[in-house]
């Protein structure tokens, strides 16, 4: 039965009821984009997760392989582990794996648009100002942390969703969700150990809102980066594309209800997601001229400060994003205007375009998808030096900007 929220009952009431809906394993309660309580998702972390992390502390049992070991609480029927694993092995009724082989085509295509996404996808999760807080409290994004390790960390995932089998539950690439989902959990739960984020603030640290809300950044809004850096996408391609990382929002945690039943419907809950969660905060700020100096600082990006700082510029303008129609991001994010680079770079998209028009000749089209998938996997291989991802949390105190 769904169940439709009553908002004008107390935040934590309703707060209570959204646990008790995210406690229940792969559940499909669906409800039209204007009735979800998104206040109150925001408030909410991922029970399932966090109850197996805590049976696992009492073991003592995380200091090794924490998914390996969550599998064998599994194996011995502890009920936590049973529960998170039902959860996270749940296929939802939208999910066609047809439509995932469809939309990782384009990613194949098109490396140079998956690898430049960075520019754009990540400074838009900085947005939420509880997400600002928590990205910035590591150190990892700051001067002296290590930026150009978790962009290859985080390219790991991106560039493992487009190997459509390897997404499937217990696929490697799936594990390394799972992995990150974990982690993800890791992070809330050494946050609230600290005792100084506040209960009803500007959101849970890494919410099952703030999860959701990546589905539109990570799929659509990627697709319009692909497609900025000449990139061609069919309508199929980008619906499939989209919903690979619907699927990817759900194996993170975010419950069903944020996701939607159709691409049309995903896409209003995105807008009102967005709405939600998006506001100025000074630590965003510090994160974006994070990600402009780190990708200046590798070769994969040229090591230019004045193409890196025009990309994001680019990528970021209103006309690339179809949730945040009434303001321009880049101020938010302390983005000053370069116009000269930029119209550099606008042109040397326009080329591009041209160039990647090749790929809409079939025999050619499928050569490139055939490799893409290597090409991609080898050059994040090059990038972690040889260090695969381990997706262990990086200590944090408390709430970070107390701390």
């Amino acid at each position: 039965m769904t169940t439709i929220p009553d908002l004008d009952r107390p935040l934590a009431n309703r707060v209570a009821s959204a646990e008790l809906l995210a406690r229940t394993p792969g559940s499909e309660n669906y409800l039209d984009p204007v009735s979800i309580d998104y206040e109150a998702w925001n408030h909410v972390g991922d029970p399932l997760c966090e109850d197996l992390l805590a049976i696992m502390r009492e073991r003592k049992l995380m200091g090794g392989d924490i998914y390996s070991a969550a599998r064998d609480l599994e194996s011995s029927g502890v009920e936590e582990a049973v529960r998170f694993f039902a959860d996270v092995e749940a296929v939802p009724s939208w999910l066609d794996v047809d439509s995932l082989r469809i939309g990782a085509r384009a990613g194949k295509r098109y490396p140079l648009g998956i690898m430049y996404g960075i520019h754009g996808a990540l400074p838009l999760t900085y947005l939420d100002p509880a997400t600002a807080d928590v990205m910035g409290s590591t150190g990892r994004l700051a001067s002296g942390g290590d930026f150009r390790r978790r962009f290859w960390e985080t390219a790991t995932g991106f560039v493992g969703a487009l190997d459509v089998d390897g997404m499937l539950p217990r696929g490697d690439r799936w594990v390394q969700w799972v992995r990150i989902r974990l982690l993800h959990t890791m992070i809330r739960m050494g946050i609230h150990r600290g005792g100084r984020w506040p209960r009803y603030g500007t959101g849970t640290p890494i919410s099952q809102l703030a999860t959701a809300g990546t589905t539109y950044i990570f799929g659509d809004y990627r697709v319009n980066i692909l497609e900025y850096f000449g990139g061609k996408v069919s309508a199929e391609e980008r619906d499939g594309f989209a919903l690979m990382w619907r699927w990817v929002s759900r194996i993170e945690g975010a419950n069903n209800q944020l996701l939607g039943r159709t691409h049309a419907e995903e896409r209003e809950i995105q807008k009102r997601t967005h709405e939600a969660l998006f506001g100025y905060n000074e630590k965003a700020q510090d994160l974006m001229e994070a990600v402009v100096a780190g990708t200046s600082s590798m070769s994969s990006f040229g090591r230019s400060r004045r193409l890196n700082h025009a990309v994001a510029r680019e990528v970021l303008a209103p006309r690339m994003i179809d949730t945040v129609n009434d303001r321009d991001v880049r101020e938010t994010l302390g983005l000053a205007p370069r116009t000269r680079d930029e119209r550099v770079l606008r042109a040397a998209a326009r080329v591009m375009r041209g160039v990647n028009s090749v790929t809409r000749i079939p025999a050619v089209s499928r050569f490139v998808e055939a490799r893409g998938q290597k090409l991609l996997d080898d050059a994040v291989a090059r990038g972690l030096g040889g260090v695969a991802a381990d997706f262990r949390g990086t200590a944090v105190a408390g709430r970070p900007t107390d701390s």
